[in-house]
């Protein structure tokens, strides 16, 4: 069996792209785990939190390109980094995921979290496109076939 490379890919034609996220397995977010074995390099991810139900709710989904990605999810899963106390205790107190996706191109970061957030939270779409393309498309994988999108 092949293993899938966590990396973002694309394919263009005229003003269209449709680009390939392949995911990382969901991780339990542990800082000690996040120093040792998440990449400093850029890309996007994603932060859950799993409730009394044993469903996974969605935190936050965004990109990291100046520190990597392992400075970014070691951040937001230290509830010593916000001052905001409704964040601060979700994450003291919650049963944290995530996983991530490599990129080293910031056009291609933008795009796919554009994407997301549009899926995700359509009313409160917090980052812009590239603008190099009229449409966008994306799919999904992931070693442990969590996907959001359908």
């Amino acid at each position: 069996m092949t293993e899938l490379k966590p990396v973002i890919t694309v394919r263009t034609k005229d003003a269209e792209a449709w680009y390939t996220v392949v995911w990382t397995a969901l991780k339990k977010a542990d800082k000690y785990e996040v120093t040792m074995k998440v990449p400093a390099v850029a890309g996007i991810w994603e932060l859950y939190r799993m409730d009394k139900e044993k469903k996974l709710n969605l935190l936050a989904v965004t990109h990291a390109w100046y520190g990597g990605l392992r400075s970014q999810i070691r951040a937001a899963i230290d509830p010593d980094t916000t001052a905001d106390p409704l964040r601060k205790a979700a994450i003291e107190d919650g049963e944290l995921y995530f996983r991530y996706s490599m990129s080293d191109s910031l056009p291609a970061l933008l795009d796919t979290v554009w994407f997301l957030h549009s899926i995700y939270f359509p009313q409160d779409v917090r980052v812009e496109h590239s603008g190099r393309f009229t449409r966008i498309y994306l799919n999904e994988k992931a070693p442990d076939k969590v996907y959001w999108l359908e």
